[in-house]
């Protein structure tokens, strides 16, 4: 049955990034005891980049991997992302090594440039892994999936902890990502590699195939996630040239505690949702009463529990994760209908790849990304970090609301066409 099939697969990641992210979660009252808010703000400027760059080294390609009916076509796709991962970390980290500085001052961040070089590594570990995930998802191997996200999250989070106490409050934080990241890919793929065993028998002109027919992906969705990744980042982005790192760094602390469970929870969702769709989309059976009846479960479960974290007093988070970290809980609950809304949205992603509508989806990203720099550019005039929050959270709340309604119209389109 499909439903016991999606709930089954659902639950399996759901669940493993529930644990994930308690770890996190319980883990983080320690660290703002040894991290000041000064260093969050520089390691989150730090992974700003990180995510940034990492949008660009396969292409995007590794998205298509589930929609081929070949299992060879599918290898072909894993075979090209590897490729291209790897040409993207020799040149980025030529780059970086030559400009360094000049990378760290334009942030006033000279005491971090000798981390720099990391990053080309850290992207290269990302691209791997993404590669990896997809296809296991493709293989149905949520398992492998579910552990990267547990094994992670123990690692990078008692590594952090551990790099702070002795002393290493520069480069504590980024190192114990970059290593939690590194194991937790390198155990899931020990894990799985047994249905990796297609990957070696691809031919050279198979890869030219698969990269000329998925070309929609490098043309398209590759933009539109850049795009998307640097509007998502903007505030840390933006405001950390014009604000004081202390502000980015207890901002910061309060998206990452707020995003991290929504992106996890949404990706879980994405990544079954994906599979199943394409599947029926080949077969072409309808989708819109499936995907009305998550977001009914979305409405009657999660949202009360959104409501509900909107009367926590600002002390408890002060009590939770120190005094100067307490205005953490006024920018959570500001956040609170972005963070729903990015529930629904991060679900239901795939639609514009399943129906070939990523240029029309890249255009709504470059107004995204307009409307968000206009939003923060408010507080930055008024020279008032709240401000610029205020108004970023209420642009995000209208687009992603549009996002949703584009998603509806898609799939009555579909259905009508049957």
């Amino acid at each position: 049955m499909y439903y016991s099939e999606f709930f089954k697969y659902s639950a399996a990641l759901l669940s493993s990034n529930a644990i994930s992210q308690l770890i996190a979660i319980v883990t983080y009252p320690f660290l703002t005891r040894i991290y000041g808010p000064v260093i969050f703000g520089e390691f989150m400027l730090f992974l700003t980049i990180v995510s940034i760059l990492s949008i660009m080294p396969t292409g995007r390609y590794e998205s298509a991997i589930v929609l081929p009916k070949s299992e060879k076509k599918a290898a072909a796709i894993f075979q090209l992302c590897l490729i291209l991962n790897l040409l993207f970390f020799i040149l980025s980290f030529f780059i970086i090594s030559i400009w360094k500085n000049g990378i760290a001052s334009l942030f006033d961040w000279e005491q971090l440039a000798g981390l720099l070089p990391l990053i080309p590594f850290f992207v290269l570990v990302s691209g791997c892994w993404q590669t990896l995930s997809y296809y296991f998802v493709r293989q149905k191997r949520y398992y492998n999936i579910s552990i990267y996200n547990v094994s992670q999250s123990i690692i990078n989070s008692g590594l952090k902890y551990l790099f702070g106490l002795k002393g290493f409050m520069q480069s504590g934080l980024i190192w114990g990502h970059f290593l939690g990241q590194f194991v937790a890919a390198s155990v899931s793929l020990i894990a799985g590699k047994s249905a990796l065993k297609g990957i070696k028998k691809v031919e050279k002109a198979e890869i030219v195939y698969v990269a000329k027919r998925y070309s929609n992906f490098p043309k398209f969705v590759l933009p539109q996630d850049l795009l998307n990744t640097v509007a998502g980042n903007l505030p840390i982005l933006l405001l950390a040239v014009y604000f004081d790192m202390k502000d980015i760094g207890i901002f910061s602390l309060a998206l990452t505690l707020g995003l991290r469970p929504v992106t996890l929870f949404g990706n879980s969702v994405y990544q079954v949702f994906l599979r199943k769709m394409s599947e029926r989309l080949q077969n072409k059976e309808k989708l819109l009463h499936e995907c009305l009846l998550f977001c009914k479960m979305c409405l009657i479960i999660i949202l009360p529990v959104f409501v509900l974290f909107a009367f926590i007093p600002g002390k408890a988070f002060g009590m939770l994760f120190g005094e100067e970290w307490e205005s953490i809980g006024f920018y959570l609950k500001l956040l609170l209908p972005c963070l729903f809304l990015s529930i629904l949205v991060a679900s239901f992603s795939f639609i514009p790849d399943i129906f070939f509508r990523q240029k029309t989806s890249l255009h709504i990203e470059i107004i995204y990304l307009i409307l968000k720099v206009i939003s923060l550019f408010v507080g930055i005039y008024f020279k008032n970090f709240n401000w610029a929050i205020i108004s970023y959270c209420c642009t995000v709340t209208f687009m992603l609301t549009l996002k949703l309604v584009w998603y509806y119209r898609l799939i009555r389109k579909y259905e009508l066409s049957l």
